[in-house]
């Protein structure tokens, strides 16, 4: 049964936040296991956008701290326990092309 992040999740969600962990490219994300991730240019939306997902009890929340030309980003993703259970490959990496800040970053 899926559930939404407890207090716990996020609190530590939000320490992984201010640690600079790049972004995952395709096969880290694939090594790593990290599924459906997003990234942001201020901590509090990651951390509000986190709060929104939902997950059963193996799979947990991860993030990082990147940069690039035009400052800080904030990625926040889901950790799965087996990739091929989770099945859908092709959302291992998520790109938001309406980043209004910068939508052309080859970050995103």
């Amino acid at each position: 049964m899926s559930q939404f992040p407890s207090q716990e999740q996020l609190r530590s969600l939000s320490i992984e936040l201010a640690v600079d962990r790049p972004l995952p490219h395709q096969k880290d994300a694939i090594e790593q296991r990290i599924v459906y991730w997003h990234v942001f240019r201020r901590q509090e939306d990651a951390l509000t956008f986190a709060r929104h997902i939902q997950m059963p009890a193996d799979e947990q929340l991860v993030g990082g701290k990147g940069h690039d030309s035009i400052g800080p980003l904030y990625w926040v993703g889901v950790q799965v326990e087996c990739l091929e259970k989770w099945g859908n490959r092709a959302a291992v990496h998520k790109i938001d092309f309406n980043d209004p800040e910068n939508p052309k970053s080859p970050m995103l």
